[in-house]
């Protein structure tokens, strides 16, 4: 996992402990998040407590936030949105404008988990939302994930492709893996920290407390600087990614949102080739499927369904009787027939002569890539 670290001083000694805790445990923390800031213009959520009420069910709201951490936490918060202002202001920025090719698809994947949907945020402090980002421990993507783990969550590896590169099959592993987490430790703040250094490192922790009687919140264990570091440096960057400018972070320039068309493909076809075809690059096909670490798509019995630009159904909307429904593109083998294919994949002969623009069986020579509507 990306080690964060931060210099374990308060950026806040100057107004004192007494003063934080008091703003804190008064329920102010609208008034010290206006002091961070440090602008004129707060934006509305912080200056309108029915915001905060009206977001209490969200254990990642501001008025969650203010009312479960301890006020040492809130100190440790606000340490690391004042370390991203000043001293990792470029790499937040760099990973704020990469965020939103991603965001909308994996909101609605924790959604559809019932999980809070900041958690699509994590990969902030992961990875910054890089596809191919790769840890000193060897996990991979953008939710980093290790091989281990990867496997107990159903991401498949081989030598043609790693679904652990794959942004979207990881995000469904993250939640999953996030959504034990919480149902083991039952508290968001330990679930983040085991997500970052593993279950067994909290509940030895945990343990250590409830043996000497001690509290067993994250706030409260023996835990190692990483782990004791990230859920700070995730809240606090999570506070500035739900309003940047409010932060001081203007002029983002943020990429525009993943979309691609799903294309069913033979299996064994080089991107190359079907971009030729598809009359894209070889580049954009790596880009929208950087699982596929061979450059092929897998050798196998059943074809895989690969992301291509948006525009393909467009194209063919004209000769699509259904323009929604799936297509699967073949490589024409020296013992295939229009008839041939039309009964194997249960398509209508006449569909794929259209689609592909043929005017009879003649036009399918061997090596030749058609669509076939299914």
């Amino acid at each position: 996992m990306p080690q964060s670290n931060i210099e374990h001083h308060s950026a806040w000694s100057q107004i004192g402990i007494p003063i934080v805790q008091w703003l804190a445990l008064s329920g102010l923390l609208v008034m010290f998040l206006l002091i961070v800031a440090g602008g004129d213009h707060p934006p509305q959520m912080l200056k309108n407590p029915e915001v905060l009420s009206s977001q209490s069910g969200n254990p990642f709201a501001l008025g969650a936030l203010r009312d479960r951490l301890p006020p040492r936490g809130i100190e440790r918060v606000m340490d690391y949105i004042q370390y991203y202002r000043v001293n990792r202001r470029r790499g937040l920025e760099e990973g704020l404008a990469r965020s939103t090719r991603y965001l909308h698809s994996f909101k609605r994947i924790f959604r559809e988990a019932s999980l809070p949907e900041e958690l699509a945020y994590l990969p902030l402090i992961e990875s910054g939302f890089i596809e191919h980002a790769v840890s000193s421990a060897n996990a991979v993507g953008i939710w980093q994930f290790i091989e281990e783990t990867g496997r107990r969550y159903d991401l498949k590896v081989s030598r043609w492709f790693d679904q652990k590169r794959d942004p979207i099959h990881s995000a469904r592993a993250a939640a999953k893996y996030l959504a034990h987490l919480y149902d083991r430790f039952e508290d968001w703040d330990l679930a983040l920290a085991a997500y970052n250094s593993g279950e067994g490192t909290i509940y030895w922790a945990k343990r250590a407390n409830q043996k000497a009687g001690l509290p067993t919140d994250f706030w409260s264990l023996d835990l190692p600087e990483e782990t004791w570091n990230y859920v700070p440096a995730f809240l606090g960057a999570l506070l500035i990614a739900k309003n940047p400018e409010a932060w001081g972070f203007h002029g983002i320039e943020f990429m525009p949102e993943l979309v691609f068309d799903q294309l069913k493909v033979d299996s064994g076809l080089s991107l190359r080739e079907i971009a030729r075809h598809l009359g894209t690059s070889h580049e954009i096909l790596l880009d929208l499927n950087p699982g596929l670490v061979a450059g092929i798509t897998p050798p196998g019995k059943h074809p895989f369904l690969l992301r291509v630009p948006p525009s393909l159904h467009e194209l063919l909307a004209d000769e699509l009787a259904d323009p929604n429904r799936d297509l699967l593109l073949y490589r024409v083998t020296a013992k295939d027939t229009l008839q041939r294919l039309a009964s194997r994949f249960r398509a209508s002969p006449n569909a794929i002569l259209k689609v592909n623009g043929l005017d009879s069986n003649k036009d399918l020579k061997p090596g030749r890539f058609v669509i076939i509507p299914l």
